[in-house]
């Protein structure tokens, strides 16, 4: 059984008011990250419901998933080392507190 290798964890509030941005909230959050052929899950708990997307080196989205509380997504398969960005957001005026994980088998 391959053994997993974390790529990232963290903890992060999503939706914060900030009049110094265009619409006045931090809605949306970018995590890009480097991923390595093999398996990809992508792990999400949330105080309220939250939409990811996941978008691969061309910008091509792969994976989308709405209003998610507390969700592993995957295994999604990774042909080859590359960028990848996790997108994470809520409805302009809402608000999460969230922890996210990601990891590679």
């Amino acid at each position: 059984m391959p053994s997993a290798k974390a790529i990232f964890e963290t903890s992060v509030s999503v939706g914060e008011f900030d009049p110094s941005v265009d619409g006045a909230y931090r809605n949306v959050k970018l995590f890009p990250m480097e991923v390595k052929r093999g398996k990809l899950f992508i792990s999400i708990n949330s105080d309220r419901p939250v939409d990811m997307a996941l978008s691969n080196s061309d910008g091509i989205c792969i994976k989308f998933k709405n209003s998610i509380l507390c969700d592993t997504i995957g295994p999604i398969e990774v042909s080859k080392k590359e960028m990848m960005t996790l997108l994470v957001g809520v409805f302009r005026g809402d608000m999460a507190e969230l922890s996210i994980r990601a990891w590679m088998e």
